[in-house]
């Protein structure tokens, strides 16, 4: 997703497709149904699962309605999503140690991406003074979205060999640069309050201290904004979300149907996506996809809220609150190939799915 030749449309690279197909599509299926489907197994009674799979077996109805050129695509993109939720789950299956190590490991070589691309923004500046990355994030938003996640996951992984923490802060730093020089202002927004949230789930001065510093700056932001803040406006935001709200009101039940090409057109432009989850949701698969979506959403908060002593549902909470604002301004395309939003969606899923399925294996008096 960071290195790979891919475009941020809905068509990447042909060279990208066929990584994932090799590196996480079959890889997935084939660990998802093989030891007697032990990850179906595991999966199957959970609530927030059925709700996912209800979501997936929407979006393929729709199709049946939304006279799509080539339906085999998004088909394609839905099980990507199916392989990648599964494949989670059957490579980590809430093994604590796996899902640290992991991590860790994609945030530091996501992080050594990030000094590449600042190294490049410097020598070759962007026209518009706004740092991106290649392949799927290849804009700003994108670019600056995935950044900020990865720096948050990085932050909630309890270490404790000094020299990998000092690796992960070094990341961190990195990661915290990129987004600044991006000039994204949801990211900010999203970052700055996981920030100031972290500490009901992470106990301890540190993060206190962290959060109201955060408040702290954010308040001296809002009496005296500068100019990155205030130039862009609203980046034409209310615009998109009346476009989108007329679509809405056109097929409010069922939608367009899933992966509908749309056109929004604002100060004579057009866009093909609403910048918001929740609209672009109603837009392709009406209320129901939208109640689904808002459902699973939910169900992915509250269980990292009951699991906030554990390392993954600390992960869960803090992508959780980010995300619910990031998704809010832009990367509205959940049920697709893997996009930058992938990590603020379907990472949480996974480790949610991780989190209940282990509760289920547990005596019924040791769950607390």
């Amino acid at each position: 997703m960071v290195i790979m030749p891919a475009g941020v449309s809905f068509n990447p690279g042909k060279a990208y497709q066929n990584s994932l197909v090799l590196f996480l599509y079959l890889p997935a299926l084939v660990l998802s149904f093989t030891q007697g489907a032990r990850v179906w197994r595991q999966l199957w009674p959970l609530p927030v699962f059925r709700v996912f799979l209800a979501l997936l077996a929407w979006a393929l109805v729709s199709l049946s309605w939304g006279h799509l050129p080539h339906p085999s695509n998004e088909v394609g993109r839905l099980l990507s999503v199916f392989a990648f939720v599964m494949g989670w789950h059957a490579y980590t299956a809430g093994d604590v140690a796996r899902i640290r190590q992991l991590l860790l490991a994609a945030g530091l070589g996501i992080g050594a991406c990030a000094i590449y691309y600042c190294i490049a923004f410097v020598i070759t500046p962007v026209q518009d003074g706004r740092i991106v990355g290649e392949g799927t994030i290849g804009t700003a938003n994108y670019a600056a979205a995935l950044m900020g996640v990865v720096a948050l996951w990085l932050s909630q992984l309890d270490l404790t060999d000094r020299r990998w923490s000092v690796a992960r802060y070094a990341a961190m730093a990195v990661l915290l640069l990129f987004v600044g020089l991006t000039e994204t202002r949801s990211v900010w927004l999203g970052l700055a309050l996981a920030v100031v949230l972290m500490p009901l789930w992470q106990p301890g001065r540190a993060h206190r201290w962290l959060a109201g510093t955060v408040v702290v700056l954010a308040a001296v932001m809002l009496l005296w904004p500068a100019s990155m803040l205030t130039e862009r406006g609203t980046s034409l935001r209310p615009e998109l979300a009346m476009q989108a709200l007329h679509l809405i009101v056109q097929h409010p039940l069922i939608g367009l149907g899933q992966g509908a090409p749309i056109s929004l057109i604002v100060n004579g432009a057009a866009y093909t996506h609403t910048h918001n989850l929740l609209t672009q949701v109603t837009v392709e698969l009406g209320l129901p996809g939208l109640l689904l979506t808002v459902a699973m959403w939910l169900m992915i908060g509250w269980q990292g809220w009951l699991h906030r002593g554990t390392l993954s549902g600390r992960l869960v909470l803090a992508i959780w609150v980010y995300a619910s604002v990031v998704l809010q301004f832009d990367m509205p395309q959940m049920l697709d190939s893997p996009r930058p939003a992938w990590l603020l969606i379907w990472l949480p899923m996974g480790l949610v799915l991780g989190l209940m399925a282990g509760d289920r294996s547990k005596p019924a008096n040791s769950i607390q």
